[in-house]
């Protein structure tokens, strides 16, 4: 059963979060990973934008400097996408529609979530913890943002490195060292990304 509790706790595990209407108002679901096997949802009544700068601020990211560096080498006047020092890249889609002027309609999906777009007279994006979210935009946009966002992932999502393999490392040649043995050149694993985009 999902414990009620706050974006600060979760940030880690944060899998989307996208604007709702509820009987409170204008409010923010977030989906995160609540262990390996399953995933809960939580409602914040921050809004979309603000859950956006406390997520960076839990990471100390300077959003708005991270767009411009992204307008500018991307040659793009709007940029919405934005990547956390972790690996992780979050893709806008827009999962509402606006009842009043000024309501936000994007919500944000990290790309490594994303199981599928599917296209039909209501796209929707499926999670790989099984949610099912209807877009608002047509599939063409949406296919534009998740490819946008691979940019991104080849150019920002390096995940930072595990000290313990490190260890590892360390330990493993100071063994060989001490054996006699002449320290061969270790390379850290590296990490391979396969995604299977959606076809018509």
């Amino acid at each position: 059963m999902c414990m009620a509790t706050r974006l600060e706790e979760i940030h880690k595990q944060l899998i989307a979060f996208y604007p709702v209407y509820t009987f409170e108002g204008s409010l923010t679901r977030i989906i995160y990973n609540e262990t390996e096997q399953s995933s809960c949802c939580l409602t914040d009544h921050r809004q979309v934008e603000t859950v956006k700068r406390v997520l960076a601020r839990c990471y100390a990211v300077d959003l708005p400097a991270q767009a411009r560096l992204l307008r500018d080498k991307y040659q793009r006047r709007i940029i919405l996408h934005f990547y956390l020092p972790d690996g992780r890249v979050f893709v806008p889609f827009k999962l509402r529609e606006s009842r009043i002027k000024g309501d936000a309609c994007y919500g944000y999906v990290d790309i490594d979530q994303v199981a599928r777009l599917l296209p039909g007279d209501k796209p929707q994006l499926l999670l790989k913890t099984g949610e099912s979210l209807t877009l608002h935009s047509n599939i063409s946009t949406a296919r534009l943002a998740y490819f946008m966002a691979l940019e991104l992932l080849a150019d920002y999502g390096h995940r930072e490195t595990d000290s313990s393999l490190d260890l590892v490392n360390a330990l493993a040649v100071l063994q060989g060292v001490l054996a006699g043995r002449t320290p061969a050149c270790r390379q850290a694993p590296r990490r391979f990304r396969v995604k299977f985009l959606p076809c018509n």
